[in-house]
């Protein structure tokens, strides 16, 4: 028969006809579904959400060296406590799986258990203190085990959270105490580079080049004046050595000749004595005289006496000396007066002598000539001297632009250096304050927000997902059973189906007296 175009009467009549055929399977596949969930092992889960809890103090005064995110964090714990050997201890300590332990491996039973945990991250980035909380849940047949295990598995978290944070910290500050002693050798060592540098060029460094710059137009200046006082010193002896010839030449006395009894002209008396008074010793005198004077009438607290002899005892060095030089001076004239007359008695030439005044100027003027001459010869040293430092100058500032480019990279390294080892020294003591803070447990924090509790009922498996491919299962085999009897029924049950397989139109129904015949009576009772 064809099935098309039938209108849904059709369908919803053939589902009563055939009820039964629909009932009968959907009844049994509900009934066996049910069975099978009470024939597969019930399966509990535990829960526990734990928070990640923010450190105590503020980060604006102690910074942590933790930088990794919650999740990364996360991950390797998750990865060190679902290790194997962590994972054995605990099937051991809660005799997990015994029925498991006899038929496979303990890697595939790890493996099971490993598959039985769960751990999922919650962030809230959008609160407050942006905290954020990740739940760890276990599936196991026995509800209190469960629970145990959770528990078990969230101390063991908190532990191994704390335990990676305080070691993370422990070898950052380890890390820095090393890198801060390297880069502190390395400082040392160019301290001590730069310090011989210094020592190898010292007054060719580049912050020097003003200095000698400054040194070298003085020295010239020096130089100029020194030339200066040389030609003065020249001149002036020049000068003083005119004077003394011109003085030896006017005044020159001739004595005679000695006599024929072997006398000569000139006695004792003729011999010079003693020198006209020099200011400085007729100064002397005049205050030795004045003191005299002066302690006849006041004592010798009376400050005239206390000056004056403070006077005298300035001058008497210098006077002292000079008297020495007139004696020495009178002593030597007399010797050469006394050879010039034994020579005269031998040769009966006339003495020739100067007048002792004009002796005395002489001396003076060859005094001051023999100064004139050395002070002369010591300017010529200074001034040889100050031509060498000038050219050591000169060389030093011609050899600062060569040496500028060595210090500047010696300078950089050393700046660099330097800020690095600061850099280090404080990130140290940054580390240091980290690491007592997770000692003292004042750092981020794993705290159990919601402990597990006892699973009730179990979450594998799903009865209600169960019963409803039972009921599906059912109604789809009851629906093609029916189906498929209809399809197997040549009658017809309508006055559609007739026309509609025929063709022909019906002229007149007679209707079911049986069905007439029974009505009243069921209407009855």
């Amino acid at each position: 028969m064809e099935e098309e175009g039938k209108p849904i009467k059709f369908y919803i009549d053939m589902a009563l006809r055939r009820k039964w055929y629909i009932i009968i399977p959907l009844a049994i596949s509900i009934v066996a579904s049910y069975g099978y969930y009470k024939y597969l092992p019930k399966i509990y889960r535990a829960t526990t959400m734990i928070l990640v809890q923010p450190q105590a103090i503020s980060q604006d005064y102690v910074r942590t060296t933790i930088t990794t995110s919650v999740s990364d964090q996360l991950s390797t714990i998750s990865q060190e406590i679902l290790s194997r050997t962590r994972l054995e201890k605990v099937i051991q300590t809660f005799n997990l799986y015994p029925e498991l332990k006899n038929k496979i491996p303990m890697e595939e039973v790890v493996e099971r258990m490993k598959k039985s945990i769960e751990v999922n991250l919650q962030s809230r980035p959008h609160s407050d203190r942006a905290q954020n909380t990740f739940s760890i849940s276990y599936d196991g047949k026995e509800p209190r085990t469960v629970m145990l295990v959770t528990n078990q598995l969230a101390s063991l978290f908190i532990e191994e959270h704390l335990k990676v944070r305080e070691q993370q910290a422990e070898s950052t500050s380890i890390f820095l105490s090393k890198e801060l002693s390297e880069v502190e050798k390395q400082l040392v060592r160019k301290e001590a580079e730069m310090k011989g540098f210094r020592e190898r060029n010292m007054g060719k460094l580049p912050q020097q080049l003003d200095a000698n710059l400054r040194i070298l137009e003085r020295l010239q200046q020096q130089l100029q004046t020194l030339a200066t006082s040389i030609k003065s010193a020249e001149d002036r002896s020049l000068i003083l050595q005119n004077q003394i010839e011109q003085l030896k030449k006017s005044a020159t006395v001739q004595i005679p000749r000695p006599t024929t009894g072997g006398q000569t002209a000139i006695g004792e008396e003729n011999l010079p004595q003693r020198t006209s008074d020099d200011p400085t010793v007729t100064q002397w005198n005049q205050l030795k005289r004045d003191l005299t004077a002066a302690r006849a009438k006041y004592t010798e607290s009376h400050p005239d006496v206390v000056d004056l002899k403070r006077k005298i005892a300035n001058l008497e060095p210098a006077a002292k000396e000079i008297l020495e030089k007139q004696k020495a001076l009178i002593e030597a004239r007399q010797k050469e007066l006394k050879a010039q007359r034994e020579r005269a008695a031998r040769t009966n030439e006339p003495i020739v002598t100067t007048d002792p005044a004009t002796d005395r100027l002489i001396a003076q003027y060859h005094e001051q000539h023999t100064g004139a001459l050395l002070e002369a010869e010591r300017l010529r040293g200074e001034e040889k001297k100050l031509k060498e430092e000038i050219v050591s100058y000169k060389k030093r500032i011609e050899d600062t632009p060569k040496l500028e480019q060595e210090f500047s990279l010696l300078n950089r390294d050393y700046d660099l250096l330097k800020t690095t080892y600061q850099s280090l020294k404080d990130k140290k003591i940054q580390s240091q304050m980290a690491e007592n803070l997770e000692r003292k447990q004042q750092g981020e924090q794993f705290k159990i927000l919601d402990p597990a509790r006892y699973p009730e009922k179990p979450v594998k498996p799903h009865r209600d997902r169960i019963l409803m491919m039972g009921v599906l299962i059912g109604l789809a085999a009851g629906l093609g059973l029916a189906w498929f009897r209809d399809t197997l029924d040549p009658s017809f049950h309508s006055e559609e189906e007739l026309e509609t397989d025929l063709g022909l139109p019906i002229l007149a129904t007679l209707p079911n007296m049986k069905e007439k015949r029974t009505q009243p009576e069921q209407s009855h009772v």
